[in-house]
């Protein structure tokens, strides 16, 4: 992993079991991450909020037959904050009916741009946030 002059992560990458009780580490993690990357504490709080999102899809749709990993990655494309939500289970296009949450339509008010399509690995579902941010 590479790292700034001032010693902070320059990317940022976890994965962790893909069940609700450990979402709350992502969040942590990331906010952790993008406070040593000199983000202001609104859009910090904003983008972690997204990607909590993101993660809670996985951990709901992913894995109906099983356990798997959810994985998070984020770098930094010049003044654009990239974040990867990436998980290796089944890919469920996103539908029209999928009206009972509301995180699609949260993260897309939090983030200037979702993309929302099957994983590399042609198997899972990787979700890519990205945001305009100063100072980061």
């Amino acid at each position: 992993m590479a790292q700034r002059p001032d010693g902070a992560p320059d990317d940022f990458e976890m994965r962790i079991p893909a069940r609700a009780e450990e979402l709350q580490s992502i969040r942590q993690a990331l906010g952790t991450w993008l406070d040593g990357q000199g983000a202001a504490p609104e859009v910090g709080a904003e983008v972690a909020l997204a990607v909590h999102e993101a993660a809670a899809n996985v951990v709901e749709h992913a894995y109906p037959r099983g356990s798997g990993e959810l994985i998070v990655r984020a770098h930094h494309d010049n003044d654009r904050l990239v974040v990867i939500v990436e998980d290796e289970g089944e890919w469920r296009a996103p539908s029209r009916t999928d009206q009972r949450g509301r995180g699609l339509v949260l993260m897309h008010g939090l983030m200037d741009d979702v993309e929302i399509a099957p994983s590399e690995a042609g198997s899972g579902t990787r979700v890519t946030l990205r945001r305009r941010v100063d100072h980061v």
